[in-house]
This record gives structure tokens, sequence and C-alpha cells, in this order.
């Protein structure tokens, strides 16, 4: 292995768990790495191939590119944070005379992971010691101060799956019951977080494993109803926070009111709203957006529109907040309009389909994981999200590994 080629993986190493802890170091080690991988294309070390499903996603950046132009408010620094979609199809279509290495990379990852849950103890710890209220100062946003709750869930989730399938380095020659150890941690953070998205993707996932494992010995009948038993039971277990307990509650209360009369629901509520009430108006105003715009609104035309929607129905506090449409979906619907949509679509399943065919469940439980987050966050708009999963999507597409046990 050449000299180049050992910084090159060393620095990957490295930048799966450091960007996690220091944000502003993505953007750097990812242009060191590109610079690496261009030297070793000059001195022929390495050579360049994109796989047809990784091109989806620099036609989506081109066409994310294009939109600023009919846009009525374009807003260039959201296109520089989505230069992800083209930085890394680039950097995994060079190829290197060994494979990623990827168990070490899900390593790094793991140990950020471990120093994000001391890092949130010590922010809560510190709140209540000014706030005097234990309760708050554990949950959602002031638990997890460094990331988003539910990008940090999608990060605790992807250490949980890597563990589960024995794909991590130094845990592969250790006790399983290590393992075990680290996924309740990471599986309790979730009590702290309290991100719907995180508590259905953790219920995918160990019903999804539970159910794998199972199918091996007896049959995928009799699997399928111990993952739904397995899934039973993770509900009732999370059901006993109570501010879990209570989020579902008002989630169901809300969903039913809305249903019964969503034009009463739309101009009835009363600020301040909880998050379940803002995410209704929010769909609500995204989907009526989309209708009205089928070509998008271009990238930095939504959010003045959704402001707009919002002030229309009396919202003028929510309005101030500038929310996105806290779904993936509906954000790229309305920027992209329908052609966007299905060019997002087509690569979630050319994705999936790639995993598939080469029975690498792990990558599935990532791929889905992903796909869940977006339906309640707008996962591809925040640093924190566009670099995760385009990074893990990305290196995984690029070292399949057939038969994955």
């Amino acid at each position: 292995m050449s000299g180049i080629e050992k910084i090159f993986r060393i620095t990957l190493i490295v930048f799966c768990g450091a960007w996690l802890l220091w944000k502003p170091l993505a953007g750097p080690l990812l242009i060191f790495l590109l610079l690496l991988s261009v030297i070793g294309r000059f001195r022929k070390i390495n050579q360049f191939r994109l796989r047809k499903n990784q091109l989806f996603w620099l036609v989506l950046f081109i066409f994310y590119g294009c939109s600023l132009f009919w846009s009525s408010q374009p807003d260039f620094p959201a296109l520089e944070r989505k230069l992800a979609f083209l930085a890394f199809p680039i950097l995994v279509g060079f190829k290197w005379q060994k494979p990623l290495p990827l168990a070490q990379m899900w390593l790094s990852h793991i140990i950020a992971c471990i120093l994000l849950v001391v890092i949130a103890y010590y922010d809560a710890v510190m709140c209540q010691m000014t706030l005097g209220n234990s309760v708050r100062c554990f949950s959602t946003t002031y638990f997890s101060q460094v990331h988003h709750p539910s990008y940090f869930s999608a990060f605790l989730i992807f250490s949980i799956i890597g563990l589960l399938l024995r794909r991590v380095a130094w845990f592969l020659s250790k006790p399983r019951w290590l393992s075990w150890l680290f996924i309740a941690i990471f599986t309790a953070m979730h009590l702290h977080l309290g991100s719907l998205a995180g508590i259905m993707s953790l219920a995918l996932v160990f019903m999804t494993y539970s159910s794998w494992q199972f199918s091996k010995k007896i049959g995928w009948t009799k699997s399928l109803v111990i993952g739904c038993s397995t899934l039973f039971i993770g509900v009732l277990l999370a059901l006993q926070s109570q501010e879990i307990k209570a989020d579902a509650q008002n989630a169901w209360h809300f969903t039913k009111s809305y249903l019964s009369n969503p034009t009463k629901f739309i101009k009835g509520r009363t600020e301040p709203l909880q998050g379940n009430e803002v995410r209704l108006l929010l769909w609500t105003a995204s989907y009526q957006i989309g209708v009205a715009h089928p070509f998008g609104l271009g990238l930095g035309g939504l959010e003045p529109k959704l402001m707009q929607k919002l002030k229309q129905w009396g919202y003028s506090e929510q309005a101030k907040k500038e929310f996105n449409p806290h779904n993936q979906y509906l954000q790229i619907w309305n920027e992209l309009g329908w052609i966007g949509l299905l060019l997002f679509l087509t690569t979630i399943i050319s994705f999936g389909l790639f995993f598939y065919s080469e029975q690498d469940i792990s990558s599935l439980l990532v791929l889905g994981t992903f796909i869940v987050f977006c339906l309640f966050e707008s996962m591809l708009q925040r640093e924190s999200g566009i670099v995760f999963f385009i990074c893990w999507l990305l290196v995984l597409s690029a070292q399949p590994i057939k038969k994955t046990s």
C-alpha cells in the first residue's frame, strides 16, 4: 500500500468521527480527502469509476443549482451545504488498491457517539445547575446541544446497526455482551431525545433484525410474529417514559382532531403551539404549496412561502421561526417540483435495489432509517443530516458485501 493511500485511509477514519464532534471539520477534511484522491489518480495508484446509482446524487445537486435561477429568493448558502451531494459520489468513485476501511470508519463513528453522549450529560447537568429543572434539562434540545435531537438519534441508530450486524472493528474481537451493552446505552438515549422518527426507526431496526435472525432457523412466517412481538414490547417499554407517553398521546389527539376537520384544526389553534401541532400545520401548508407550484419554488423560495401561509392562518409567532416543512419529501417537492421528487424517490429505490441485490442487511437498515427520518424531518437541509446520510449511503454502496452475516 502506498503512503498516499495510507494517509487517505487514516484521514477517512478520522473524518467519520471528528466532524460529529466539531462540525466545521467536515469541509476541510473532505477537501483534503478529495485532494489525496486526485493525487493518487495522477500517480496511477487508484482508478475512477462511478456506479449508476451514485450518479443520481450528482444529478440532484445540478438540479438544485439550476433551481436558483427560478427561485424568488435564491439561497446560495443552502446550495453550498448541499455540496456533499457532489463531493461524496466523487470521493467514493476513486477506487484504491484496498477497499475502504468500513469497520474502522464505523468504530470512529461509535467513539464519537460515546463522546457526544458524555457531552450531552455534561450539558444537561450544567443546565440543571442553572435552571434547577432536571426534566427539562435532560430532554430534547437541552440534552442534545451539539446536534439537533433527531440527527443525534440517527447517529446513535447507525451505531446500533453496526453493532447488531457485527460490522464494527474492535468489537468483532470482543465478547458479544459488550456490543449489547452499548446497544442498550444508545437505545436508552432516546428517552432523553424524544425523537418520534428515532423511536420509529429503532422499532424498525429491532423488528427487522429479530425477524431476520429467526428466519434462518424457523422460517419467515414465525420470525415475523417474533419481530412484531419485539416491536410491541419495544413500544410498551418506550411508553414507560412519561415524556414519550405524553408526546404520543398528544400526537394521537392532534391527528384525530385534524382528520375529523382539517380546516377547523388549521385555523383554530392557539399559540404557543406544540411540536406535533406545528408539523400538521407545516405539512398542510407544504401540500398546498406543492399543488400550486408543480415545478417547485426553487432553492430558497419555500421558506418565505411557508411564512406567508402561517401568517395568513394567524400564526405570526410561528412564522418568525422560518420553519422548513419537517418532511424531506415535501421539501423537495416544494423546491424542485414533481420532477425533483421523482428523482429523489428514484435515488432511494435504486439504492434499495442495489443493497437488496447484495443481500446487505445492514445497508438496507441504514436506508430504511433514512426513509423514516425523512418523513418527520427535512434531513437534507442541515449539514448534520446531509454529511451523515450522504457519506454513509455512498460509502456503503461503494463497498458491497455479499451475504453479510
